[in-house]
């Protein structure tokens, strides 16, 4: 059954930078990935699939990497791990024993990046992910296991720091997470921010993931009032809570979301109704961030937007950047050795249109996430660092005031 599950789950990928030989040919280095391109995670599991695409095809074009003093092409193969965990493990180990892959990318979400890290750190393959974010991925003591999102106990940092200082000041906060890896280690995070902020917790919450209804939860947000709103979930959970609480009339003063906000299907598809909403992201095209591959990151925007025909976000970015670090690490060591291209990936320093890639010791990217609000159908930077960017619609106005 395994088997059948797996041959199923195989993906043809016919673009022209796959090529199904051996990996070590001369004229390939091949990564490889099981991401979720069916399942529940499919929607954000594009993002990677395209984000890969897009980083092996600029880097071939502007010449491959340079390894023993010849240029040679990235190729990828891909998996579907159909939004499982234990498929994603299976995956992997088929990509390291039977593709014989050089190099592993990441899947998306945490949960999911936990078991194929297990993967790359048995059989001492590096893996480079932009999808999981939770702090349990890096705490295992794994070598060969590198994430470029920031961890996600940070993700709510300045959205509790803006509500503290905001005019009139958040008093009291509900946070609703779901029962993931990533967005309770979010909760984690948040629970300490408006400790510090002093901020009451008036309610504190976990929803499985699958669940697409809050009408009950809402119920008991509304009877307490809460100023702030924390909702940490995929983006079906977020536009799920936001057309939920326009039905019944939820007004907290400001509604923070983890996934949805920086992405411009989730402001397509709530139309009025994304306005006033708050994210988080490490990464918006207008900064000021360039590498040689892409130019600056507002022509890699434009340049993924004309290709696949919507605007990247953060998830999109730091899967480039995935890309990117192993083209740096192979061109560093000057060879294709895992265990010489793992220690490049530790001490790596390099820029990218995603931001600077250096990650610490337990191999996560620190980067700082800059709040975020929809103003007038465009994404405003508000706040990042402990220094404000822009000015916020605050206090949220009423649903019927809107």
């Amino acid at each position: 059954m395994n088997r059948l599950r797996i041959a199923a789950a195989t993906v043809a990928i016919a673009w022209s930078m796959f090529h199904p030989g051996p990996a070590g040919a001369d004229d390939e280095i091949l990564l490889g990935a099981a991401i979720s391109q069916s399942g529940k995670y499919a929607r954000e599991g594009k993002f990677y699939v395209d984000a890969y695409t897009i980083g092996v095809d600029a880097v071939n074009k502007a010449g491959g990497v340079k390894v023993g003093g010849k240029a040679r092409k990235l190729a990828l193969k891909l998996y579907d791990d159909q939004s499982d965990p234990a498929l994603a493990a299976r995956l992997c180990t088929k990509l390291v024993t039977s593709d014989k892959v050089n190099f592993l990318l990441g899947p998306y979400t945490s949960g999911i990046a936990i078991a194929a890290s297990a993967v790359a750190e048995k059989y001492e393959i590096p893996m480079v992910e932009g999808g999981g974010a939770a702090g349990n991925i890096f705490d295992h003591g794994y070598k060969y296991i590198f994430g470029t999102l920031a961890n996600a106990e940070l993700y709510f940092q300045p959205a509790v720091e803006v509500a503290a200082k905001s005019t009139p000041p958040a008093r009291t906060a509900a946070l609703l997470f779901s029962n993931e890896a990533f967005d309770k280690s979010v909760a984690k995070g948040a629970r300490k921010w408006l400790q510090e902020a002093k901020i009451d917790l008036v309610y504190d919450q976990e929803y499985q993931p699958a669940n697409q209804d809050f009408s009950s939860v809402l119920t008991v947000i509304k009877s307490k009032s809460p100023d702030l709103v924390l909702v940490a979930g995929h983006e079906e959970n977020s536009l799920a809570f936001i057309r939920q609480s326009q039905a019944a009339d939820v007004n907290p003063k400001m509604a923070v979301f983890t996934v949805g906000p920086p992405t411009g299907d989730f402001r397509k598809t709530l139309g009025k109704a994304a306005e006033y909403v708050y994210g988080v992201t490490t990464w918006l095209p207008e900064m000021e961030l360039a590498d040689a591959t892409f130019g600056s990151a507002r022509a890699f925007a434009k340049q993924f937007q004309d290709r696949f025909g919507y605007e990247p976000d953060y998830h999109v970015a730091s899967g480039v950047a995935d890309v990117l670090a192993f083209k740096a690490a192979i061109e560093k060591v000057d060879g294709l050795d895992p265990k010489k291209v793992r220690d490049a990936l530790a001490a790596l320093d390099a820029p990218t249109l995603y931001g600077r890639i250096k990650f610490n010791a337990g191999g996560q990217i620190e980067l700082p996430q800059t709040l975020i609000q929809i103003q007038h159908g465009r994404l405003v930077p508000l706040y990042a660092g402990g220094k404000s960017q822009g000015k916020a619609l605050y206090p949220t106005p009423p649903w019927n005031k809107r």
